[in-house]
This record gives C-alpha cells, structure tokens and sequence, in this order.
C-alpha cells in the first residue's frame, strides 16, 4: 500500500503514465491504418479479378474466393455507419468523403459505382444487351438503341441520368431509388416508373408499357405475402428488351415474396430475385427456367448482419441458396460488374 500510494504522490510517474498511453494510442493507430491500407489493396486486387473474370459457368470457387475480401471489408462495417454515410450524400459532402476515407469497403463502393458509370457511358453495344450491376437490387441495361435502370441506389449515381432513356423502380425502399436520380430522370423529361413518388408514371396494377422497342410488362407482387399489409406493393418488371437486343428479356422480381405471383410469358433471360425475402429461390429459379439469374439484394450494408435483424445478406448465404442448381443458370454479382448476356458484341 505504501508504494501505491508513493507512485501516486509521484509526478514523473504520472508523466511516464500518460506518455505511455499516448505512444500505446498512437501504436494503436499506426497498426491500424496500416491495416486499413492492406486492406485496400486486398479489395483493389480481388475487385480488378472479380471485374476481369465475370460468372463463366466454371469460376464460381474462384470468385467466392475474392468476394470473401469484400465480405471481410464490410463486416467492419456497423448499419449505423452505413446509414450516417447515406444521410450524408445530399446533406454533408464532406462527412461523405470522410466516412469513405475511413472505412475500406465504402471507398471500395464509391469506386466500383465510379468505374462503372464511366463504363455504362463508354461502353457501345453493337448487338445484344449489356448488364451492370451496380449496389442491392440496383442494375443498368444496355441495348444497342436503349439504356435503362432498375432499382438503382447509390451516391452519386445521378450522373447516370444523361444516359439512361428510363426508370424503373420497384417500391420506395430507400435501398430500391435514389432521389436525386429521380429527380435529374424528371427534370430532363425522362419516364420513370414507380408507385409513389410524385411526378413519375404512378403504376398500382398490372400494366404494359412501351419505351421506343423496349417492352415492359409489370406485375404485382407481395414484399411479405404472410402479412396482409404487405401484399400487392411491389413492382415486378418483364422486359423484353427489343429487337436490337434480340429480344433479350430481363425478369426483375424486385423484393418479391410469393412465388406464385412469378411467370413469366416468354423464356427469360435473365432472372433478378431477392435472395432472401421468402421467396425460395432454387424453386423460383426452376419455375422461371432461365438462362441466367443473379440473386440479389446481397452485403446491403444499411442492414445489420447481426441478430435480431441479421438482413444484410453473405456472399456465403447467397451462394447457398444457388447450391443445387447448375453454376452455368445462377451466380453472384459484386458491386460494378458487367455481364453480357450470351451472343452480345460491345466496343469501348
């Protein structure tokens, strides 16, 4: 007791204390920032490869391999933080640009959704129809004579309204629309289609669409078809993406639930369903019998990945829902890749 209380009465001891925790803090941050810039480069390198190497019907191992960087990068990634980084985009420019400094997987983010708006404008289809999947449920689809969006959400992605011909949402989720977008599609004179917001085309039942040779045929669905409250609000999109594209058709189920309210009339090319609304997907990939489907709505980093609202969906989870079904018929996209459907020509 007497050299405790000695060591308190003893200034340089109280000195020595404090600089220790401070050099401890700094160690701290030292270590840290060196593994945030690991990190970094990890998710630069599996992003180049994932972006290089699009589902083949062969890579899956590959590619569930590099997605595991991503999934580690956004594990460090609370929902909070996730949702203060979205609150910022029109508010505070600058606490935006912070938060992507701080946390890898949101600077990841801002470049692949960069990279691939710059890809989107680059990018002349000669033949067939080129898909980009951009965050969630949100893609961009290209056609020789046509480009339009589905559910796109993302900072900054109003850049894309120049060239974009339409808009398609399907419910008012705030990880299903981005405003700004919307509000550049209307100011430029530029259809969009939702259930609610004011001054687009306001759809509430089953209807059929034409944009120049594209077609669109909507549905409805039911986001929780166990709770009657939540039936029939949910838009669900066949499009028949013209001639040019050689009829390519794109089902997009939006955060559909019911299986029984998926059909489609003609073959599909391309399946969009969420991976885990309640919709059991190896069955609604086998009903619809399409080429190819991407499930969706995974890593959304405004859900929580921790019990008891674990809805930010794994990479691994998605994966196995796919399990059963041929690697060539399902895969799984991350954050700016491109997909061209089979037959499709591009030029840069």
């Amino acid at each position: 007791m007497l050299a405790h209380a000695t060591a308190h009465r003893n200034p340089g001891g109280w000195r020595l204390g404090i600089a220790f925790v401070v050099a401890l803090a700094a160690a701290f941050s030292v270590a840290a920032e060196a593994s945030d810039a690991a990190l970094r480069g990890q998710l630069a390198q599996a992003g180049d490869w994932l972006r290089q190497n699009p589902p083949d019907g062969t890579n899956a191992t590959a590619r569930r391999e590099r997605m595991a960087v991503l999934q580690a990068a956004g594990d460090r990634l609370t929902a909070l933080d996730y949702r203060d980084y979205a609150r910022s985009w029109a508010t505070n420019a600058l606490l935006a640009d912070r938060l992507e400094a701080q946390h890898p997987v949101l600077g990841y983010l801002r470049d692949a959704l960069a990279a691939a708006a710059d890809d989107i404008r680059r990018t002349r289809v000669r033949e067939g129809l080129a898909v980009w999947f951009l965050y969630n449920m949100g893609y961009v689809f290209k056609t020789p004579c046509a480009c339009f969006g589905i559910d796109l959400d993302g900072r900054g992605l109003e850049r894309l309204a120049p060239d974009l011909d339409f808009l398609l949402a399907s419910h008012e989720h705030g990880d299903h629309v981005h405003e700004p977008l919307v509000l550049a599609m209307l100011a430029q004179g530029k259809p969009v289609v939702t259930r609610w917001f004011p001054g687009s085309l306001l759809v509430n039942q089953c209807t059929h669409l034409v944009f120049g040779e594209i077609q669109v045929r909507i549905e409805i669905g039911d986001h929780h078809y166990e709770q009657p409250r939540q039936r029939d609000n949910m838009l669900m999109f066949e499009v028949d993406c013209g001639p040019a594209a050689g009829h390519a058709v794109v089902y997009h189920s939006g955060d559909n639930s019911q299986i029984k309210k998926i059909r489609s009339a003609r073959r599909v090319d391309l399946f969009i369903p969420h991976v885990s609304v309640g919709l059991p997907i190896a069955d609604a990939i086998r009903k619809m019998d399409p080429g190819m489907t991407f499930v969706s709505h995974v890593m959304e980093l405004g859900h929580s990945p921790l019990p008891p609202h674990a809805w930010r969906w794994r990479y691994d989870y998605a994966f196995e829902t796919i399990r059963d079904i041929p690697e060539r018929k399902a895969a799984v996209l991350t954050w700016g890749e491109r997909w061209l459907v089979p037959g499709t020509s591009v030029q840069r």
